[in-house]
């Protein structure tokens, strides 16, 4: 841990220091906050201590995490993380704040945030992005925690769920809805993309910030390069999370589009949608529908325990909504991603 730096905020003085995601002493206190602070929503909003703790310390070529707790005596009762990419958008920082339900209105999550704005202000940040989750049609003390601290509103999501018993249900109605249309086929395959395509996986990958609706949120264009590609398969797998991916391949041998459902070892129960795009040069062709169906055709295959699947969606993304209704998803959250000029 770094020097803590300590702050009065009316009942107690309270630290703010770096966690070292080696400790795992630190790590456990950290995560439990968080855990404790997310116990309350619906679905499955916070990772399995067995996941984190594994993935947390891992080198990540995409990023860099910092951890940060407030600390009351020998008390954890505040989590940060400032979130900085290391590959593209090097103008953006990611945070997120969890504190103690007990200790919340103190002005632990003001600390933590303002101490992760100087991270992002001391590596050149300029923009810095959050998220605040309310129950659909409502609000949370997030949203107006946010509003507070000068973040706008950059877009609106859907975070859906879907009971893997519903979608088994409903599956047999589906299979005549999505035919892979003729010249084109469909290929799937556990994390690691096949080297035939892998460069024309990347150039795919590349539109995602293009193509899906991002609201006014300050993302721009990447590059996927085969070696990029490799490094974020490679560190995939060093933390035990399948990518299971259907990708589907035009009549040129090109990829047309992708989608892909990820499991962790860890936690076979809950899935989490990863992606989805499809060319537009390949759309109006239900690939969209036939590719989500290839996916979770694998991870039920493969995980007969798995219970539930989640995935988020633009709010004015209607194309995938429908398709995600027509799979059996339903809505339980409101994400609102926010934004934040330095």
């Amino acid at each position: 841990m770094t020097a803590p730096e300590a702050r009065d905020y009316g009942r107690r003085v309270v630290d703010i220091e770096q966690i070292n995601p080696h400790n795992q002493a630190a790590l456990r206190a950290w995560w439990e906050v968080g855990h404790a602070a997310t116990a309350g929503r619906p679905g499955k909003p916070w990772p399995v201590w067995e996941q984190s703790r594994v993935a947390l310390p891992a080198e990540n070529p995409e990023r860099t995490t910092t951890l940060l707790g407030a600390i009351d005596g020998r008390v954890m009762v505040g989590a940060g993380m400032a979130i900085l990419t290391s590959q593209d958008n090097l103008h953006l920082a990611g945070s997120a704040v969890y504190v103690d339900a007990a200790r919340r209105r103190e002005g632990i999550g003001s600390a933590l945030l303002s101490e992760i704005e100087v991270l992002a202000r001391g590596h050149g940040r300029t923009t810095l992005t959050g998220e605040a989750y309310l129950p659909p049609g409502g609000t949370a003390p997030a949203e107006a925690f946010a509003d507070a601290r000068g973040f706008d509103v950059a877009s609106r999501e859907s975070i859906k769920e879907l009971a893997v018993a519903d979608y088994l249900d409903r599956r047999e109605s589906l299979a005549d809805r999505a035919p892979t249309p003729d010249g084109y086929r469909i290929i799937t395959f556990d994390t690691v993309c096949p080297d035939d395509h892998v460069d024309s996986f990347g150039r795919l990958l590349g539109m995602l910030f293009s193509e899906i609706p991002l609201g006014d949120l300050d993302l721009r264009a990447s590059e996927w390069s085969p070696e990029r590609i490799r490094e974020a398969e490679q560190l995939q797998v060093s933390v035990g999370r399948h990518v299971h991916t259907a990708m589907a391949l035009a009549p040129d041998g090109t990829v047309a589009g992708a989608s892909d459902v990820r499991v962790d070892d860890t936690d076979r129960v809950h899935a989490q949608v990863g992606i989805t795009i499809v060319d537009p040069a390949h759309r109006g062709r239900r690939l969209g529908l036939a590719l989500k169906l290839a996916t979770h055709d694998l991870a039920v295959s493969t995980y007969p325990e798995l219970v539930s699947v989640d995935t988020s969606n633009a709010e004015v993304n209607t194309h995938m909504n429908t398709v995600n209704e027509a799979l059996g998803y339903r809505t339980i959250e409101t994400l609102l991603e926010l934004q934040k000029k330095l």
